[in-house]
């Protein structure tokens, strides 16, 4: 009778241990699953999204004294998303999980979801405007993307516009917008900020460059104050383009004057980088005596004046 008591017992404890490792199995799986979730919500991707065109229209608006506000959407999506245009056609590495999880576990998988927003706008690196919205906690789907439609309104439209200009001023016509900001994001009584962060450079007028030098050379390449008619004679000119990131490829104007008045026209193909210097050389043969100077023009933009421009005399 002791020994069935005790056989009883030994299936009794080797249940409780069994139903032990079971909890501790399932309450492990469970933690390492909330873990990992919480790790993904902390590297969801948050986007700005705002056409260059729009940008540069807003910007110029300012110039011309409008005070409507900038209209932006803040994308939260997948970490892997890199192009608006795989928001719902490729499926990343750890939603791919997410949908095995659901297909297979028993485990519950938990979706983050997104709320409040904070942003701020900042033109050539001064705050310009901020906005903090709230926003009714949404999940982020698996195979979509979250919009947050916001509008910018900036304080001080004046300070905005000197800004515009003189970053435009300074970069040949380029202007540096930076929005910086964060996105809430929730999973279960977690919370965490996503960060935001986005730099675009826009044009609010033609590009052009900017002068560096010019002057009359010989043919051996030495600078050059006279020469005689006849004798192989050239303009040397040095163009810089101070955007950060628009590159440019167009017709540089050379106007030669010979006593004042205007005798040849040549046309060079001026290709440049963002942020790189060129040097251009335009040939002239001056058949006739007389003091000659110059003039150089881009897409209607006077470089040099040839009230400006070194002379050559041509005996």
């Amino acid at each position: 009778m002791a020994g069935t008591k005790h056989a009883q017992r030994d299936e009794i404890v080797g249940a409780l241990v069994f139903v032990l490792l079971f909890a501790a199995i399932m309450i492990g799986r469970e933690a390492g699953n909330f873990y990992a979730s919480y790790e993904e919500m902390q590297s969801l991707k948050v986007l700005l999204r705002v056409e260059e065109e729009e940008l540069s229209g807003y910007l110029r608006g300012v110039l011309g004294g409008e005070t409507s506000g900038l209209g932006v959407s803040i994308t939260v999506t997948l970490p892997a998303v890199s192009d608006e245009a795989k928001l719902v056609t490729e499926v990343p590495d750890y939603a791919r999980r997410w949908l095995i999880s659901v297909a297979l576990s028993p485990v519950v998988v938990r979706q983050p979801s997104v709320s409040d927003v904070e942003l701020q706008l900042f033109v050539e690196g001064e705050l310009v405007a901020g906005e903090t919205l709230a926003f009714p906690k949404q999940k982020v789907p698996y195979l979509g993307f979250i919009d947050r439609e916001i509008e910018l309104n900036v304080d001080d439209p004046s300070r905005m516009r000197a800004l515009i200009e003189a970053g435009a001023r300074a970069h040949g016509g380029e202007v540096e917008v930076m929005a910086q900001g964060r996105v809430r994001a929730h999973l279960w009584f977690l919370e965490t900020w996503l960060p935001l962060t986005s730099t675009m450079y826009t044009l609010v007028e033609p590009q052009y460059p900017v002068h560096l030098s010019s002057e009359w050379r010989t043919l051996e390449g030495l600078q050059a104050e006279s020469v005689e008619a006849g004798e192989a004679a050239y303009v040397y000119v040095r163009l810089g383009n101070t955007a950060r990131v628009h590159s440019f490829r167009d017709n540089l104007t050379l106007l030669v004057l010979r006593d004042g008045v205007q005798v040849a026209t040549i046309n060079k193909e001026t290709p440049m980088a963002a942020g790189s210097e060129g040097s251009y050389v335009f040939q002239l043969p001056p058949a006739e005596p007389g003091v000659y100077t110059y003039s150089l023009m881009f897409r209607g933009r006077v470089l040099v004046d040839s009230s400006a421009a070194p002379r050559l005399r041509v005996g």
